[in-house]
């Protein structure tokens, strides 16, 4: 990733902070001109990238909120002057291991919260008591998680709902746990919990908005990293990409283009960059990561 940092960037944007650390590798390889602005939904996470990029002082700005509305915040003056933006999407490590809010199905304690935003917006169990009916849920297993058996597993958790049975993760994993039909328990109860985290964070509409939004940002010759781990962002990915490098819509026996559309972003990773054995052996997140990039190109 670092490698597609333009060596003369001069502002960057990274649109998923977390904890940092993208951030800091990156700051380290500029000079000291450099500024980055850093977004994120989660209050905690910018803590923690606060005091990482503690000895980069105003160089560093971090902003709470969603990189879906990073253009209200970079203004006439950042818009079209990115030299180079980053998205890592997903959860965070610092999410699954301290966050308190139900992202790991291993803590059983953790109240059913799975925001990445607490000062906004409803926990999966306000969601879930208000009503929300099982052709939704099945909906929304199958979509987001790819889940099998999703109307059986939507039906126990409406049920569940229904009765307010649904305080902690405990709660849900004993809930659907009588609906798993064999294989890997622990990708099972993943591709829930992974379906569910999506829908209360509404992550595939913000990053529909956002990889729009990221576009616009970008100067001519800017760079675009996009670092996706489930199939359903890296699918919106790809198709962005390639309908912004060929956005042509014209029948295919036309002799020549007439709609007028002209091709705004360059793909530089023709397929998806997947991480190496010691990528992964150093940090297992990676085996499910995949990285796009692009450059925007000058318009005429």
């Amino acid at each position: 990733m670092l490698a597609l940092v333009p060596a003369t960037a001069q502002l960057i944007v990274d649109c998923t902070i977390g904890g940092g650390g993208h951030a800091e590798a990156i700051l380290s390889k500029l000079d000291s001109e450099v500024s980055l602005i850093g977004f994120d939904r989660d209050v905690d996470a910018l803590a923690t990238a606060k005091e990482r990029l503690a000895n980069y002082g105003s160089r560093v700005v971090l902003i709470h909120d969603s990189y879906a509305n990073l253009d209200r915040h970079l203004g006439v003056a950042g818009m079209g002057n990115v030299d180079f933006v980053l998205l890592d999407l997903g959860l965070s490590s610092l999410q699954l291991e301290s966050s308190n809010r139900g992202f790991a199905f291993q803590k059983p304690e953790d109240p059913l919260d799975l925001r990445f935003d607490r000062t906004s917006g409803e926990p999966l169990r306000v969601k879930l008591a208000e009503g929300t009916s099982t052709d939704e849920l099945k909906k929304i297993l199958r979509e987001y998680g790819e889940v099998d058996n999703a109307g059986r597993i939507a039906t126990a958790i409406a049920a569940a709902a229904r009765e307010e049975r649904l305080q902690t993760v405990a709660d849900l994993r004993e809930t659907v746990t009588p609906c798993f039909r064999g294989g890997k328990r622990n990708q099972f109860l993943a591709q829930i919990w992974q379906a569910l985290r999506i829908w209360v964070n509404d992550e595939l509409h913000q990053l529909e908005i956002g990889l729009a939004k990221v576009v616009e940002c970008l100067r001519p010759d800017g760079v675009m990293v996009v670092i996706s781990f489930h199939s359903l962002e890296d699918r919106m990915v790809k198709e962005f990409f390639r309908l912004q490098e060929n956005p042509c819509t014209c029948p295919r026996d036309f002799p020549q283009c007439v709609c007028g559309r002209k091709p705004v972003l360059g793909r530089i990773t023709r397929k998806a960059i997947k991480a190496t054995e010691n990528e992964i052996e150093t940090n297992p997140r990676a085996r499910s990561a995949r990285l796009r990039a692009a450059r925007k190109l000058a318009v005429c």
